[in-house]
C-alpha cells in the first residue's frame, strides 16, 4: 500500500479511505502472478497477433469505472521462452504506435536474485499519432489494442503500462485514466504498479505479502 499525503480538507478523509479500502489482490496462480483491482475483475480471452507473433492466447482482466480502465492481459508464449527481450519489445514498440510516449523506464518486481526486470510506459493516446512500426497503421495497431484489452484507448486518455516477461508469458499490466481534466488521477499508476509474481514453486516473496 503506497502513502498517500493528507488532505487539507478533512471531509474528503472519509470518501478517500473508503476508495482506497476497496482494493484488493486478486491472484492467479494458474498464471504466476497477482494484481490488485479496486472491484471484482471480469475474465475474458483475446488473440495476440503481432509481427513475430502469428496468433497466441491472451487471457484478460479488466475493470471500468466512470474515469479509468485496469486491464491484466497475460500472453500464453511456452514455446519462446529464450524470446522474452525480443516480444518484450515489440510489445513496447506496439503501445508506443497508440500515441505520445512521455516516459519510459526500467521496472522491477521482486528483491534480490529473485528479481524480475521490465518497462513502464507512459502514453498520451493520440490516433493522429504517426506510426513508425513496419506493416503497421493507427487502425491496426488500435484493433491490436482493443483485441487484448477489450478497451479504446480515446485521444486525451493517459496509459501507463507495465511489462514483463517471465516463464513463457508475456505480462501487459496497463492502467488508462479516460479523458477528463484529470488525466493525471494516482488510479492507473497505482494498478500498473501493483502487480507480483508468483515463483516456480508456486510460493510469493515474503515482501509481496507483508502488509
Amino acid at each position: 500500500m503506497r502513502a498517500m499525503a493528507l488532505m487539507p480538507i478533512l471531509v474528503l478523509a472519509v470518501p478517500l479511505a473508503a476508495a482506497a479500502a476497496s482494493w484488493k489482490e486478486y491472484p492467479q496462480p494458474q498464471l504466476g502472478f497477482v494484481v490488485e483491482f479496486p472491484s471484482e475483475p471480469a475474465n475474458s480471452m483475446g488473440n495476440y497477433k503481432t509481427g513475430l507473433v502469428t496468433s497466441a492466447a491472451a487471457h484478460i482482466y479488466s475493470v471500468k469505472d466512470d474515469e479509468s480502465v485496469f486491464i491484466a492481459t497475460v500472453v500464453d508464449l511456452p514455446d519462446r521462452k529464450e524470446e522474452g527481450a525480443t516480444l518484450l519489445g515489440e510489445a513496447e514498440a506496439m503501445l508506443r504506435q497508440l500515441g505520445d510516449a512521455t516516459s519510459v523506464s526500467i521496472s522491477r518486481v521482486e528483491p534480490g536474485r529473485a528479481a524480475i526486470f521490465g518497462r513502464f510506459i507512459t502514453i498520451t493516446c493520440r490516433r493522429s499519432h504517426p506510426t513508425d512500426l513496419l506493416g503497421q497503421t493507427a487502425d491496426t495497431v488500435r484493433a491490436w489494442f482493443k483485441n487484448i484489452t477489450g478497451a479504446d484507448c480515446a485521444d486525451g486518455s493517459r496509459l501507463m503500462a507495465n511489462l514483463f516477461f517471465n516463464r513463457g508469458r508475456l505480462y501487459l499490466i496497463q492502467g488508462m485514466n479516460l479523458p477528463s481534466e484529470d488525466t493525471a488521477s494516482p488510479a492507473a499508476l497505482r494498478f500498473a504498479n501493483s502487480v507480483s509474481f508468483f515463483a516456480a514453486d508456486g510460493s510469493r516473496n515474503f515482501a509481496d505479502t507483508f502488509k
